[in-house]
């Protein structure tokens, strides 16, 4: 929140994840994980933070800032509208042109401020086409999320693979991985074991069963695993959930 002075123009920040991931959170909301494929806008002033969780491997990415006034105001109305986060297909346009930017403040090899404010309106006009298609998947999102969940709960205490699940969407493992990941901004993997610490907190909470026997009953190998598969998700123990609800 430092960042401007007094006097200084407003500006938004653009954050392009390229390996590893991080959080971006709004005041009063909760923090997102940003991924590869992922970006967030930062408007400058607002409350907000970004931050690199205990649990990342750690998180590459690019970053330009932008004080167009034009686009900042488009851009304002986008994050209202849509929300600060943006999916970025890797070989998309959007990838290219926020790459261009990046090298450009970098290198300054644009032939000159024309060029600038027409890749500044390139910029713009993608993220605003890549919010409209998110919002128009975003029931097919739902969908898919339900289907899956239907899936997993109705298996346990098998667990359904990614492969098996692909299979029956008629799509091989990466296919069907980036087709999910694209409608509901999760892997298939993490959902599924989404949906069986639910299926545990919903045990724990409403049940006197051993730990053990809510291991087994949620498709965990042992104990051990459950506790570390739950904690990344609760950041504590399922003991300790347990007797804090009590």
């Amino acid at each position: 929140m430092a960042r401007l002075g007094r006097g200084d123009a407003p500006l938004f920040a653009f954050q392009l994840t390229l390996a590893g991931w991080g959080s971006f959170q709004l005041a009063g909301q909760r923090a997102c994980r940003v991924p590869p494929g992922s970006a967030f806008i930062a408007l400058i002033p607002s409350r907000h933070r970004y931050f690199l969780p205990r649990e990342s491997p750690g998180w590459t990415f690019g970053w330009i800032s932008i004080h167009h006034p034009y686009v900042l105001e488009r851009m304002k109305k986008l994050v209202a509208q849509a929300g600060p986060l943006i999916e970025v297909a890797p070989r998309g346009p959007l990838a290219g042109i926020v790459i261009r930017l990046i090298r450009g403040a970098i290198k300054k090899d644009f032939r000159d401020a024309f060029e600038v404010e027409l890749a500044l309106f390139e910029l713009m006009l993608h993220c605003e086409q890549a919010a409209q298609q998110a919002r128009a998947s975003s029931g097919e999102g739902s969908r898919l999320l339900e289907e899956v969940r239907q899936r997993v709960a109705g298996s346990l205490p098998k667990v359904p693979d990614v492969e098996a699940l692909a299979t029956q969407y008629g799509m091989s493992r990466t296919h069907f991985t980036h087709f999910f990941r694209q409608r509901t901004g999760s892997t298939p993997a993490r959902f599924a074991a989404e949906v069986r610490i639910r299926e545990a907190t919903r045990l724990l909470l409403e049940t006197r069963l051993p730990l053990k026997q809510i291991a087994e009953n949620c498709g965990f190998a042992d104990v051990n695993y459950f506790g570390k598969v739950f904690r990344r998700f609760h950041h504590m123990s399922p003991a300790a959930y347990r007797r804090a609800a009590d």
